[in-house]
């Protein structure tokens, strides 16, 4: 149990740990009941590259215990032209170019330190996001779709300092992690002292914060639908789902996901589009990622997954595929009809139970022969918009294995690929026209204790040079009907899409017409227009080939999953 507004460790006892461990959290608790985590990353990090905010709301919206703000990063790994790339300083031994994830496992290992006791289960390690093409680097693949975006393949920040609001005690832990970037034991007095100085830096901060806005919104209902554009157009996206199933009819793949990428411009900051997300979808995965390519250029990552790929805690592995889905009810009785239609539902079980024995499948190369089992099988949870089928696969590592061991056997998940996994993954080579990016690959950390937490990127929006990139997929098998695939790419765009489209729109109460007068204590609920339909043309007019226009997303209706 940490004192409040005691610093720790002590410089005595600093140096006894600093003889066996290359990270030691630095750390000051502070009671901070009036804040929120928005205000604090608001406050501490501003949207600097290298920050980011990560929180989870369980089903019906409570919030988890902690949320996690990074503050500074010392170094980032990320590529440039498919080789690792360092951004700041990067510790002493690790690989400066190369294979990336090779980077990234050499990272874990020259920083693997014990666990502190009592402290929240991420204090130190990498967080940031592995992309889908980061799969090359696991699995031989032939030439990959156009990289119209350029994006890394990954980008992983070494925090150095980070704030970690406990919700339920009221309290921060201000966290300023002392590396030893070059492995030996010459400046361990002024690491220290430049830690504790850098804990007080953050706790001057917090006593002179920025202003918290208090906002509204208006979201015009008719101009959503309007904004949102898409690189693939629906006929090609349904000649691409006929392609699918033609390898589903040959044996070449039992299911194959294929995906497609909408566009909107986006006025917004990402922070405001992480405020609108996280109040119209909380989801067990939220988060916000600041970031700099190697040539400078900001870029931001802002989503909110509902499903893990996997995590190791300790020991212990687990995964949880889900597959099948249907929208909220908007009574209970339609709501626990949904429920039944979708247990009832002899494609989605089917389609499901492969994807389970896949999940056992990955396990089962980095656990110990026989630990492998299911403990929840196809049972309904609901999230704010959407429920889903889901299964609970755990298992225990092996002694010899670890955390990207683990990662590098489950990615990218089954449920965002097809089946088999290595077959589906070079037919979507094929049917797929760019890469994917940040589109079914991970968000999450990996911490030098060894323990691992990642998300898949779904219902995600990657915020580029002005424009938001939301990219959605459905599983295809062998009697997909392709009207209803479609559609479902779109409603799972949706939440995202409306978060930008509804942030654009936010206005501090003074700059609202009829504004709210007596005293306003909290912030006031943001809160989006009801369902946003569509009407769209499907005919756009052919750009000039070297610049092909995207076209207009039809029908965003349905649930905003």
């Amino acid at each position: 149990m940490e004192d409040l507004g005691v610093i720790s460790p002590t410089l005595d006892e600093f140096r006894e740990l600093a003889r066996t461990r290359r990270v030691v959290p630095v750390r000051l608790k502070v009671l901070v009941d009036a804040q929120t985590p928005i205000g604090l990353y608001r406050t501490l990090a501003a949207g600097a590259p290298g920050t980011f905010l990560m929180e989870s709301a369980a089903a019906g919206g409570v919030w988890s215990r902690y949320s996690f703000i990074g503050v500074k990063s010392g170094a980032t790994l990320t590529t440039n032209d498919g080789e690792a790339h360092w951004q700041g300083e990067p510790p002493v031994g690790v690989p400066l170019g190369g294979n990336p994830v090779a980077a990234m496992e050499a990272t874990l290992k020259l920083l693997a330190t014990e666990r502190f006791a009592d402290l929240p289960p991420f204090t130190s390690g990498l967080v940031g996001f592995v992309g889908w093409e980061s799969v090359r680097h696991w699995e031989k693949l032939p030439s990959p779709p156009e990289d119209d975006l350029l994006l890394p393949e990954l980008a992983l920040n070494l925090i150095s300092d980070m704030a970690v609001h406990d919700n339920a005690e009221g309290t921060v832990l201000l966290i300023a992690n002392a590396i030893n970037v070059n492995g030996t034991n010459d400046n361990v007095d002024r690491a220290w002292q430049d830690a504790v100085t850098r804990v007080r830096g953050m706790v001057e901060q917090l006593r002179t914060p920025v202003a918290q806005p208090m906002s509204v919104m208006d979201v015009p209902e008719a101009s959503f639908a309007d904004s949102v554009r898409e690189r693939w157009n629906r006929n090609e996206y349904l000649n691409a789902i006929d392609r699918g199933k033609e390898a589903i009819v040959d044996g070449e793949v039992f299911q194959v996901v294929v995906s497609r990428r909408f566009e909107m411009e986006c006025r917004a900051s990402a922070l405001d589009v992480y405020r609108v997300l996280r109040n119209t979808n909380p989801s067990p995965y939220m988060y916000l990622y600041s970031f700099e390519d190697a040539h400078g250029k900001p870029y931001s990552i802002v989503g909110s997954s509902p499903e893990a790929l996997v995590s190791v805690m300790g020991d212990e592995v687990i995964t949880h595929p889900i597959a099948g889905s249907r929208p909220r009810g908007r009574t209970v009785e339609e709501d626990k009809f949904l429920a039944r239609d979708l247990l009832a539902d002899a494609k989605e079980r089917s389609e499901h139970l492969m994807l389970v024995d896949l999940s056992r499948n990955d396990l089962s190369k980095v656990c110990e022969p026989g630990t492998v089992d299911v403990t929840q099988f196809m049972e309904v949870e609901r999230f704010s918009h959407i429920m889903h089928l889901v299964s609970t696969v755990v298992g225990r590592l092996s002694p010899d294995r670890n955390a990207y061991d683990v990662l590098a056997a489950t990615f990218p998940a089954g449920t965002l690929s097809g089946a088999p996994k290595p077959r589906a993954l070079r037919l979507l080579d094929e049917l797929e026209p760019h890469r994917r990016g940040i589109y079914g690959g991970v968000v999450g950390y990996l911490d030098f204790a060894g323990d691992m937490d990642m998300a898949i990127t779904i219902r995600s929006a990657l915020l580029l040079d002005g424009k938001a990139y939301v990219q959605a997929g459905g599983g295809i098998v062998a009697d997909s009907v392709n009207e209803t695939e479609a559609q479902e790419t779109v409603n799972k765009a949706a939440a995202p899409l409306r978060a930008v489209h509804a942030a654009a729109s936010l206005r501090a109460l003074g700059e609202v017409a009829g504004e709210v007068t007596g005293d306003v204590t909290a912030e006031v609920a943001v809160e989006v227009a009801g369902d946003v339909t569509a009407d769209v043309s499907a005919d756009v007019a052919a750009a000039p080939p070297e610049e092909p226009a995207a076209e207009p997303a039809a029908d965003l209706t349905g649930s905003p999953s």
